[in-house]
């Protein structure tokens, strides 16, 4: 009597949850809302009632991520660099080695210049790209991208930095001249980017259920274009999130009130039995 609504309080539970977290990252460069999806429980005979069935409750399947594009918000920052389509920014766990299978994934693209001359995100991980500027990257050799080594190592030779629509960086060199061009930014994309193992801080690694990484160049094969100088938001609809926070909170009052109901049931025949 009690175990359905409280598959109901905890199913509800699980809905309120995943609101909360998709309204606390409403503000959240590149978030991606997540949605959960319930299912009923398998139906069991009702042996004393011939031909009749009777559900158990509802159950949460899974929490799936919402990878629908963001919309852009535009920067004065030229280092801010967006995808509009399909993939991800690579990003290395050091920028002393070149990629070596530890990549990690977002399309959180707010990079700053560290004192070393790398390209790297808020946590300091550094932007991969490839340096040889020919072939194509499904086979990449991937190093961190350092803008430095373009001007001859002296960072105040840096004059203006460029990302064409592709992932091209070039830099202008301070003292003037033709654009020095330095790497195409890295791009990956899976098979199910849903089974992709969530590490927190907006990044993602591969896993078994995703399936390898698919390597291009922005803009081509299927891969999304880079937009320099915007910062890609979250997919989070503040008001529709709101409504099935109300609906979610409506469901765990309605399910609480019958368990209680239940439980006063069950007392009411304790009590009259003995």
């Amino acid at each position: 009597m009690l175990r359905i609504p409280l598959t109901g309080l905890t199913a509800a539970s699980k809905q309120l949850s995943t609101i909360s977290n998709n309204l606390a990252n409403a503000n959240t460069i590149a978030f991606k809302k997540s949605n959960a999806e319930f299912g009923d429980i398998m139906a069991g005979d009702q042996g004393s009632i011939v031909n009749s069935q009777v559900g158990k409750g509802a159950k949460t399947m899974e929490v799936k991520r919402d990878i629908e594009q963001g919309s852009l918000l535009q920067t004065s920052n030229s280092l801010d660099v967006a995808i509009q389509g399909d993939g991800y920014m690579v990003f290395g766990n050091s920028t002393s080695a070149q990629a070596s299978g530890g990549e990690t994934y977002s399309r959180a693209g707010k990079l700053t210049l560290n004192s070393d001359g790398y390209l790297v995100d808020d946590n300091g991980s550094p932007l991969m790209g490839n340096q040889s500027l020919s072939g194509t990257l499904q086979n990449p050799n991937m190093q961190p991208i350092n803008i430095f080594k373009a001007v001859g190592n002296d960072p105040q030779n840096v004059g203006s930095i460029s990302i064409n629509s592709q992932g091209l960086i070039s830099v202008v060199p301070a003292s003037g001249g033709d654009p020095v061009k330095v790497a195409y930014i890295a791009t990956a994309r899976f098979e199910n980017e849903n089974g992709m193992q969530a590490l927190g801080g907006n990044k993602f690694s591969a896993s078994q259920s995703s399936g390898v990484a698919q390597y291009g160049r922005g803009g081509t094969d299927g891969f999304g274009t880079f937009a320099q100088g915007s910062l890609e938001n979250s997919n989070v609809d503040i008001t529709n999130e709101l409504v099935q926070m109300i609906a979610a909170q409506q469901a765990y009052n309605g399910n609480s009130r019958a368990l209680q109901t239940g439980s006063d049931m069950l007392r009411s025949l304790t009590e009259q039995v003995s």
